[in-house]
């Protein structure tokens, strides 16, 4: 049998160093026309490591967790004090509405995360997938919108290696059929092609997945938090940086 290589921490730091590269492909999108296209497409791919892999670990911590209020209410104060930093990375015009405070990720996982709670201790097929419905429908708004709820809906009910091929196989099929239908509608075909490269993240996350060995891995409390406080200090610093030299 092969060793599994990824533990939790692994997995935690691929995930944000992805992220980071990602949204700093966003600022200098926006920032300069000139983007240079490899580069947009690289930060895009990489990008798509992000999510799946959180929504995965949280899955595991909701399996594992010994309170899951505390894990829902560390879930709420994270997505409060990250709405206006995702807000402003993600609008250069300014224009805060109210549409704008269901936005960042946290928002999505914390959404996930009650619904779960829910899930398990409803019986029916019916009620279960109304569930389901529902927070779609309350994260439509969000970050990963409807496809953040259905992943981590993914996820728990199919937890085992096939669940995961299978899942990220059909989340690379739909993003990249997406990705065409925009390349031939837009007049902006250069965001799509990048579009139809960073399809290909997924299947690269599944592979990161189906390596993970199931441990925590170096899991000080500095670093608990820290993996937190990354997603709201990075979009500040990114901010910062956008509004002084871009």
């Amino acid at each position: 049998m092969v060793e599994k290589k990824f533990d939790s921490f692994h997995l935690k730091l691929i995930a944000i160093i992805g992220m980071l590269i990602n949204h700093i492909g966003i600022l200098f999108e926006w920032s300069h026309s000139s983007q240079t296209l490899p580069f947009f497409a690289i930060s895009e791919f990489v990008g798509r490591f992000t999510f799946p892999i959180m929504a995965y670990l949280l899955v595991e911590g909701f399996h594992y967790t010994r309170n899951i209020r505390k894990y829902i209410l560390r879930m709420v104060f994270f997505w409060v004090v990250s709405i206006y930093p995702f807000y402003l990375l993600h609008n250069p015009d300014y224009a805060f509405s109210i549409t704008d405070i269901p936005n960042n990720i946290f928002f999505t996982l914390l959404m996930g995360l009650i619904m779960l709670t829910f899930y398990v201790k409803i019986k029916n097929v019916v009620g279960k997938l109304f569930l389901v419905l529902l927070f779609i429908g309350l994260t439509i708004l969000s970050d990963w919108n409807i496809f953040g709820i259905i992943l981590i809906w993914a996820f728990y009910q199919f937890h085992d290696e096939k669940g995961i091929k299978f899942t990220m196989l059909i989340y690379f099929v739909i993003f990249e059929i997406l990705a065409i239908i925009g390349f031939f509608a837009a007049k902006n075909t250069g965001a799509y092609v990048a579009e139809m490269f960073s399809a290909l993240g997924f299947l690269a996350v599944g592979y990161l997945l189906l390596n993970y060995n199931g441990k925590r891995g170096y899991a000080p409390q500095w670093i608990k938090w820290g993996f937190y406080l990354f997603y709201p200090l990075h979009l500040t610093v990114l901010e910062i940086i956008k509004y002084v030299y871009l």
